[in-house]
């Protein structure tokens, strides 16, 4: 079979792979659907993600969907053969505190595929662990099912954002996550939702999500004009979901005293800093988001009634062998291209 791997900065080569078979435990996955996710971008522009490196070739992508092949001795009673699955990338320990206390995504022993060292989905078919695998229903698509996992990392920052009816909200970065907040915020009632980007066609993508105010950094100053447009009140909740540079300076300026600001990008350079002084005297909640927790159940549902629209998200398309064309125009922010989406079953 084939699969992509990561040598270097922007160095994607498809190669045949030897075929594994499960073990007690796991699942063997044909794997019909991956986003290319901004912490992928982040490995293949820069070498690492938070300061951790690939030290030999690796198979990236943790956004996926598939159908189940083979199935090993000990497979939960609900899985079958045949039957359609998002990929939950992470296998947590289930022993560790944080783990009994139901935070399996903070496990201090957590295995996240296509995070060195584990082989990410960017493969035809994918060996992981049974428990792992979450059936989907046939009214969700195979892009659809891939994209529940980002749709997860919205719903777990949206969560802890906690956006209330009647609330003005800023989102900072028009990609899939800050588009999935937006939206989520939206079903949760907000008042004015304040969209941010640089790249037009994000914020038409954010106005069809239900932005009520679109705001083009390269046009406008996006602090002074929320600030202006809320009678200098600021929001209630500001979301930063690009790559945590100015941007996070920019919400907590945005946002009103006593406000939220939730960090859900990854910078560039591990790290960035805040102004304390706007933080300290406006009094501002700093939650830092890490992917998600329990979200599947909730992300199917939401997808299953239509009311979030996973399929606008993915429609850039490519077969395997085509990956680095994928990861190239995500890369350069290709007109058009909100989540690259790769398609292993897909032959050309």
């Amino acid at each position: 079979m084939q699969a992509a791997f990561f040598h270097g900065v922007r160095d994607i080569r498809v190669r045949e792979v030897q075929d594994a078979e499960p073990r007690a435990g796991e699942a063997l996955v044909a794997v019909t659907a991956v986003g290319v996710c901004g912490s992928d971008l982040h490995t293949y522009l820069l070498g690492n993600i938070g300061g951790v490196s690939s030290r030999e070739p690796l198979v990236l992508g943790h956004e996926a969907g598939g159908v189940i092949v083979a199935l090993g001795a000990e497979a939960p009673p609900h899985l079958r053969v045949g039957q359609r699955v998002a990929i939950d990338p992470a296998t947590p320990c289930l022993q560790c505190e944080f783990c009994q206390h139901g935070q399996h995504h903070l496990c201090l022993n957590l295995k996240f595929m296509g995070y060195f060292p584990q082989h990410g989905a960017l493969q035809e078919r994918i060996v992981h662990p049974a428990r792992s695998l979450v059936p989907v229903p046939d009214c969700i698509s195979d892009v659809g099912a891939a994209l529940l996992e980002p749709l997860g990392v919205a719903l777990h920052a949206a969560r802890l954002g906690a956006v209330r009816h009647g609330e003005d909200v800023l989102v900072i970065g028009c990609g899939t996550i800050g588009l999935l907040c937006l939206r989520l915020a939206r079903l949760a009632g907000a008042r004015h939702i304040f969209a941010v980007d640089r790249y037009a066609w994000r914020l038409d993508m954010a106005a069809n999500f239900g932005a009520d105010h679109c705001l083009n950094v390269e046009q406008v100053d996006p602090v002074e004009e929320v600030m202006r447009l809320t009678n200098k009140r600021g929001v209630d909740v500001a979301f930063e979901a690009a790559w945590v540079t100015e941007t996070a300076n920019q919400c907590a300026l945005a946002a009103r005293n006593g406000g939220r600001v939730i960090i859900v990008g990854i910078p560039a350079e591990d790290e960035f800093t805040l102004k304390a002084s706007v933080v300290r005297r406006k009094e501002l909640t700093l939650i830092y988001s890490r992917r998600m927790n329990h979200t599947y159940e909730a992300s199917i549902a939401l997808a299953e009634r239509g009311l979030v629209d996973l399929d606008a998200l993915g429609g850039f398309q490519m077969p395997l062998s085509r990956a680095a064309e994928a990861f190239d125009a995500a890369a350069d922010y290709r007109a058009g291209v909100v989540r690259a989406m790769i398609l292993p079953q897909q032959k050309g």
